[in-house]
């Protein structure tokens, strides 16, 4: 129960007052001016006297009716004398009338009683707090469980507890009724700075609770700091008060709100030691350099014994928060605390895209101290550089030097498909974030913006990159490589192939060709030495086997394009280019959803890419296009100089073998040359083979 002294001992009204010493006097004017016509039932008007024992025991329980039981007998008392030295008679029922009074008296006292118990279970049950008319302890308490699972989907959530200074004392010094009205006072500041969204109770005797969805530590600092000043500046009856606040943060270390309670009154420990009529934030103390193990001091400024700081050895209470007598002086127990400094970034590769030096600066620094690897990038250039490797995250500014961020999100998209992406900008346009969405966006946040937000959309992309990375292992185990089950998968595909060659000219074995071509191609690669291993037998960077494979289905995607377009010998208009380019995507989505290695995957999709990134369809340049797709569009473009096709003749060997070398550097990878000139001989063989 929220303060069981408290609701014994109310206030009477003014109005209750008055008409207990009206039914007092009723007798009394009875008896004295109109004894005779009164008569015997004058001694009745007596028990009108009741009325006072009745409305006292409403407001003040036992104490109402003692004090109603003591004005009425002395009324009574004073009343005979005054009779007796005016000689008025006394009714000889009278004594039977006081018995009758007393027993009365006690039993109201006795039911008053146990309708306040009654009613003090009934406010424990009910959502809001009789004295300030806040939201109560457990109100609060399914408001901030409803919030914190919000917050465990991205939304920032912070809670602040206050604690009023030297309370106790305040009470003890100028009653309960004072105590009462300062309470009331700082529940109506609390009420008036909250807004509608959040929620602020009473938590305790004199500790309360704001909890603020949608907001940041700062934003919660801010308010709390305004709840203080707004005390500070409330002229109360008798005397100052003010009062401490602790904030915390929603952190996705965080398992329950018991842990972000446990927080907030971590802060409000600190408050308390640091002078009190402060705000301070769970975290900041460390960074800041403050002890933590320092002594907290007692409402009369001494050290309290036994209270340094050190962990409960009790575990984790059930029912967070502690008594409340403990809430803000002692420290809560180790096993509530979350980490200060989580580091959920730990090992994870992120690259940062921004072009201001400032901001890419600050995001850098927090994103180092969450324990992030970081890669930074002022420009499309450099970032698609970097993307030669995998990011467990990507950060980008819509808004670049050069080629937009939309087209770093696409090239992002396509060449890592689980890397999720979060756009950063500060223009505050709807059709901007359809277009960063559009080009595969994750998330979207606008400048400025807070790190807590930061923070909830990194955890959630996380999260997601992990789904992802699970999908494709199930996708994975579904098809082994290697098994006959992937066997009879490739065996169903190069049917396909040979289904869609049928349908064109002169494309009769396009698919076996390529297969040729691309092992020998794979095979004369030049593996990479191990330096810490000179001796060791080195594998090819790619294998040759899965190489073959995935170059033999190359066109099944071209099944989805129609026969006219297929075999029209004039050039193509924009609608028509964009369906055969579409079938690459729709050949690369057909061997996703069955499980093909990713590097056969990589081969079919990026195929028409180009080494200074003016390939289709995503434009990815350099090491960013993955080294099976550099391969492959060797392989695609000798295998299709030395044919026949509907808008141009077959090149002789030498013409096409000069052409495909006068293309590296621009269209294709100038390292992956060598192994092109050395599988020369055989690749004569195969494309000489004529159907």
């Amino acid at each position: 129960m929220l303060e069981p002294p408290e609701t014994m001992d109310r206030q009477v009204p003014l109005r209750a007052l008055a008409i207990s010493i009206l039914a007092l006097l009723v007798p009394v004017i009875g008896a004295l001016a109109f004894p005779e016509s009164l008569g015997e039932y004058g001694a009745i008007l007596w028990l009108s006297a009741l009325v006072p024992a009745f409305l006292l025991a409403y407001y003040r329980g036992w104490k109402g009716v003692t004090t109603a039981l003591a004005v009425g007998m002395a009324t009574l008392s004073v009343t005979q004398v005054v009779a007796s030295w005016i000689g008025r008679d006394i009714p000889d029922i009278l004594l039977g009338i006081v018995v009758a009074y007393l027993g009365i008296a006690l039993g109201i006292g006795w039911v008053a009683d146990a309708l306040h118990r009654e009613r003090e279970t009934v406010e424990d049950l009910a959502f809001t707090d009789i004295l300030t008319h806040l939201p109560n302890r457990r109100h609060a308490r399914i408001f901030l469980d409803n919030e914190f699972a919000a917050s465990e989907r991205g939304r920032m959530l912070a809670v602040v507890l206050f604690d009023l200074d030297f309370f106790k004392e305040y009470n003890d010094r100028y009653g309960h009724p004072a105590g009462d009205a300062a309470l009331q006072a700082f529940a109506a500041i609390l009420q008036n700075t909250t807004r509608k969204m959040n929620l602020s109770a009473r938590f305790g005797g004199e500790e309360f609770l704001a909890v603020l969805a949608g907001s940041d530590a700062e934003g919660a600092m801010i308010f709390a700091e305004r709840v203080r000043e707004g005390l500070q500046g409330t002229n109360l009856k008798h005397g100052a008060l003010t009062v401490s606040a602790g904030v915390a943060s929603h952190h996705p270390t965080m398992r329950s709100p018991d842990e972000l309670l446990a927080a907030a009154d971590h802060a409000l420990y600190r408050a308390k030691h640091e002078g009190r009529n402060c705000v301070r934030v769970f975290g900041r103390p460390v960074l800041e350099g403050v002890a933590e193990d320092a002594p907290i001091l007692d409402e009369s400024g001494g050290v309290v014994p036994g209270l340094t700081g050190e962990a409960d050895d009790d575990g984790p209470a059930s029912d967070y928060p502690r008594p409340e007598e403990e809430i803000g002086r002692s420290r809560p127990p180790v096993t509530l605390l979350p980490h200060q400094i989580t580091g959920f970034g730990a090992d994870k590769r992120t690259l940062l895209v921004e072009n201001e030096d400032q901001v890419r600066a600050l995001l850098s620094s927090y994103l180092g101290q969450e324990g992030f690897i970081v890669d930074t990038a002022p420009d499309f250039p450099t970032a698609i550089q970097l993307l030669e490797s995998e990011y467990d995250v990507v950060l980008t500014d819509v808004r670049l030097p050069g080629p937009s961020g939309t087209q770093l999100i696409r090239a992002v998209r396509a060449r890592w498909p689980l890397t999720p992406v979060l756009v950063m900008t500060g223009l505050r346009d709807p059709s901007v974030a359809a277009e960063a969405m559009a080009a595969g966006a994750d998330h979207y946040i606008t400048k400025p913006f807070g790190m807590p937000e930061l923070r909830a959309h990194l955890v959630d992309l996380l999260a997601r990159r992990a789904r992802r990375i699970r999908e494709r292992e199930v996708s994975r185990e579904e098809v082994p490589a290697g098994s006959p089950q992937a066997d009879l998968v490739q065996a169903g595909l190069e049917e396909l192939v040979r289904a869609a060659e049928h349908r064109e000219e002169h494309a009769s074995g396009r698919g076996a060709r390529l297969a040729a071509i691309g092992a020998e191609l794979a095979r004369n690669l030049a593996p990479t030495p191990d330096p810490d291993n000179p001796g060791a037998q080195l594998a090819p960077l790619i294998d040759p086997a899965m190489f073959s494979r995935a170059c033999a289905v190359m066109g099944v995607g071209r099944i989805s394009v129609p026969v006219d377009i297929l075999n029209r010998p004039g050039p193509l208009d924009a609608a028509e280019l964009a369906i055969v380019r579409g079938s690459v995507l729709n050949g690369s989505r057909l061997l996703q959803s069955i499980g093909v290695p990713e590097e056969a995957i990589a081969a079919v999709r990026w195929q028409g890419e180009r080494f200074d990134g003016t390939g289709v369809p995503n434009g990815l340049s350099g090491a960013t296009i993955p080294l099976s797709a550099r391969l492959a569009a060797i392989a695609r473009a000798l295998e299709a100089m030395t044919r026949d096709r509907p808008f141009a003749s077959a090149r002789t060997w030498d013409d096409s073998v000069q052409h495909v070398r006068s293309l590296f550097g621009t269209h294709f990878d100038p390292e992956l040359q060598p192994a092109f000139e050395a599988a020369l001989p055989r690749l004569k063989m195969i494309c000489a083979d004529r159907d």
